[in-house]
């Protein structure tokens, strides 16, 4: 058989040569392929197992290896440790707290920096409390109170305390009735000054107090000083002076007592200094603060003022106060429709009616009765004269 029957009955055999692969002729001679033969496609039973094969056994990603990481080793591939929540856990707070020491590193590195650096004092300035100038210091020099700061150029803005400077020249200038010290940036310390005005006299067991218009202890005296508002409240048990403090009042009501308050007595249980505070004010509104010589306090069911030491104004308890004190204006500061200026007396505004209404009655003062005059004795001549008319006879 020759060689061409061989090859016809080879053929035959694997079948039709139109169903194979076509092969050309750089592949006889093993030249490069132009393209790969196309991929047989799946029967329609492959793609149904397909997804079932997946589904019973899920693909393990590879593992993929990075050179650059820290600890690589060349070769083969090795499974990477499984991290835990915890380890997570103590990761994060271990940057949260590297990240705090380092908010607090660079806090005190401004703190050194301010201090020693920043913030010099370079500015003085004495003002009123609303910031106006210049400043009303009163019986003191602006230089006496400098000076008692206490605080040097050049020193820390912030290496002093303001509150505690305050403190210091409250107690030691008492005849400033506000005084505050203020720091403002960059480099200026302030002192706001209101002056103290001697206004009351108030006694006490060892003798007299001066006292300002918010009860501030100006001086003490043995007698009583001229020229000043006198006060009468009451005073604490164990009250003792002391110079440049305030005082609070001790309340009592005498409708009261010791008794609690019920809800009929509710409104009678306010405070001493309270009830002053509210009487003062309504004085000033009225007009009859300046012209007011006494005020007493001490029975606050029995509240009254002297006005220019003729007319004492009785008010009652502080119900319905601002009301009885434009009834004393009216009264007091109105010759036409009121009192007249040489009238003496009292004026009694603490009776309420029945209906709620507020009534003024005026007491005059009584003059005193004139005394009768003495006779006058007869002359001595007349009485030698009738004498010497009898021996005649």
């Amino acid at each position: 058989m020759d060689n061409n029957q061989r090859s016809r009955r080879q053929k035959s055999a694997n079948g039709s040569p139109a169903q194979g692969p076509r092969r050309g002729l750089g592949s006889r001679i093993g030249l490069e392929k132009r393209g790969a033969p196309a991929p047989e496609q799946p029967t329609a039973r492959q793609q149904a197992a397909r997804p079932r094969q997946n589904a019973q056994r899920p693909p393990r990603p590879s593992q993929q290896i990075n050179p650059q990481k820290p600890g690589y080793r060349p070769g083969a591939p090795q499974k990477q440790r499984r991290v835990t929540q915890a380890e997570i856990i103590r990761r994060r707070n271990r940057r949260r707290a590297l990240g705090i020491l380092g908010v607090l590193a660079v806090l005190a590195v401004g703190a050194f920096v301010s201090v020693n650096l920043l913030f010099k004092v370079t500015i003085f300035r004495v003002e009123n409390m609303d910031r106006t100038t210049p400043a009303d210091t009163g019986i003191y020099t602006e230089e006496e109170l400098l000076t008692a700061l206490g605080v040097e150029a050049n020193s820390n803005l912030f290496g002093f305390s303001t509150a505690e400077k305050t403190q210091q020249l409250a107690q030691q200038f008492p005849y400033l009735e506000q005084v505050e010290v203020d720091i403002q940036l960059p480099a200026t310390v302030i002192i706001k000054v209101q002056p103290a005005q001697e206004r009351f006299a108030c006694a006490y067991s060892g003798g007299w107090m001066v006292l300002s218009d918010s009860l501030k202890i100006l001086r003490t005296d043995a007698s009583q000083p001229d020229g000043l508002t006198l006060l009468n409240i009451a005073l604490p048990d164990d009250f003792t002076p002391a110079v440049g403090a305030h005082i609070t009042p001790k309340s009592y009501n005498s409708l009261l007592g010791a008794e609690q308050a019920t809800a009929e007595t509710a409104g009678l249980q306010a405070s001493a200094a309270d009830t002053l505070t509210e009487l003062m004010e309504n004085l000033q509104a009225n007009g009859l603060f300046d012209g007011t010589t006494a005020l007493d306090v001490q029975d606050l069911s029995d509240i009254e003022f002297t006005y220019q030491n003729r007319v004492v104004v009785r008010l009652g308890s502080e119900t319905n106060l601002p009301y009885k004190l434009r009834l004393a204006a009216a009264a007091l500061a109105d010759p036409e429709k009121g009192l007249a200026d040489s009238d003496r007396g009292v004026l009694d505004i603490s009776t309420q009616q029945s209906n709620g209404d507020i009534r003024a009655y005026f007491a005059p003062e009584e003059a005193a009765p004139t005394p009768e005059p003495e006779p006058t004795p007869e002359p001595a001549e007349n009485a030698g004269d009738a004498g010497d008319a009898a021996a005649a006879e």
